[in-house]
């Protein structure tokens, strides 16, 4: 388990800051609800930007 919430990786499993949405199907998450954190690379040379997915989206 201590690899999915390694924070150091690209993508791993954590709660959803308050009214975030599925990148995925654009569900506001529920409160406490686990996810997917996935950093996406920008092209430009500035931070990532951190996109949230529900672990198996409900779409």
């Amino acid at each position: 388990m201590a690899s999915q919430t390694d924070a150091r990786q690209s993508e791993y499993t954590t709660y959803a800051p308050p009214g975030e949405k599925c990148r995925k199907c654009q569900r506001t998450f529920k409160r406490l609800e686990t996810c997917r954190r996935v950093a996406i690379e920008r092209a430009s040379a500035g931070p990532s930007a951190d996109r949230y997915e529900h672990a198996e989206c409900p779409r």
